[in-house]
Parts: structure tokens; sequence; C-alpha cells
């Protein structure tokens, strides 16, 4: 049986100026970086054996110091990397609001099938964060595994796992910057949404 403990990467600049990173190389900020020593404090009770990581940069920079701080060994694994939002990056959804009226809306009423302009879709995102996942519970059985990666990536894998259908009347599961556990030994399942507030 493996837990995993999902979490989002800290802050970057890009974050706090509510602007589409996809798959743009952004670093953590200032503030990011002090709060992933924090985090480091919350986790430790949580005895993880290893950290499975996204290996984009803000990611990457969460993981090594949680690593050190935590004295666990980090894996990558490039299909836990970030949804490609395409024309969109770089953007805050204002913009694009009033740059390309009802294109939100219209991607959003598509469900699984949403794809920004020149992006990734939802469903290319599940096939290869379920793949990175499924390969994840045969590597590291019997482990503690904490998951660093991304919003969408953490997102489109739970509301997979609840055969939720990503329509706009959903209402909001997730909350920001808290720690979500699944497990599994052949099949992944939700253990606990939200369990633990990261600050």
């Amino acid at each position: 049986m493996v837990t995993f403990g999902l979490i989002r990467h800290a802050r970057t600049l890009w974050n706090q100026e509510k602007k589409i990173q996809g798959r743009t190389q952004t670093v953590l900020s200032p503030d990011g970086m002090s709060d992933v020593v924090l985090w480091a404090d919350i986790l430790k009770p949580e005895t993880y054996d290893l950290i499975l990581s996204s290996p984009m940069t803000r990611a990457r920079q969460t993981s090594q110091i949680l690593s050190e701080l935590l004295a666990v060994d980090i894996f990558y694994d490039a299909d836990l990397r970030e949804q490609d939002f395409g024309e969109w990056e770089g953007r805050r959804l204002t913009d694009i609001r009033k740059q390309a009226p009802g294109e939100i809306e219209r991607q959003e009423s598509r469900g699984w099938a949403f794809c920004p302009p020149g992006g990734e879709s939802r469903t290319r995102v599940l096939k290869r964060v379920s793949r990175a996942m499924q390969k994840a519970l045969e590597a590291f059985a019997e482990n503690q595994v904490l998951v660093v990666t991304h919003s969408s990536v953490m997102k489109i894998l739970i509301y997979h796992l609840l055969d939720r259908a990503f329509t706009r009347d959903e209402m909001p599961l997730l909350k920001a910057y808290h720690l979500h556990e699944l497990t599994g030994k052949e099949r992944i399942r939700i253990k606990k949404l939200n369990r633990l507030k990261l600050g």
C-alpha cells in the first residue's frame, strides 16, 4: 500500500500577480521560499519516505528545500508537469476575458475537453498523470510519498477519481495550499482531501 500526499509548489511572482504559468519556467518568489521552510515543519510529522516531483523549476525548488529539511530523496517524473496553457500563458484571466470575450467560458463548458488555444487538453493531462501515479504505485510500494506538483494536475487527477464532469456548476473541492491524501495498492483512491493546511 502506498500513501500519497499531494501538494502544489510554493508561490511564484506570477502566482502573486495572478498570471497563468503553465509550462513557463517560473521560479519561487521570496515569499514562496519562506513558505516552504514553514511547510517542512508542518509536514515533518507525516514521516514521508521520499518526494516525487514535477521537474518544472518552481516544483523542483519546492522539492529541493523540502528534501533537505525532511532528509528524504527526490524522484522526478516529467508526467507530473503542469498543463500546457498555450496562448494563455503569462496572461491574467481578467485580461483574457477582456481581449477574447466568452473564450474562457466556452472552454470551461467543454468539461474534460477543455483546451486553451495552442495548449493541452485536460484529457491529455489525465493520461500522463495517471501513468505517473501508476508507475509510483509499482515503484514505491509500502512507502509514504510526498508528491509536489501543480494545481491543474492535482485537480484533474482528483476530479477523475471522483468521476466529476468538470462542469462550471460543480462546487470547488480543493482548498489552496492544502495537503490532499491518496492511497492505493493496485488502484489509487482518495483518502482525504484538504487534510492539512500548509501555513
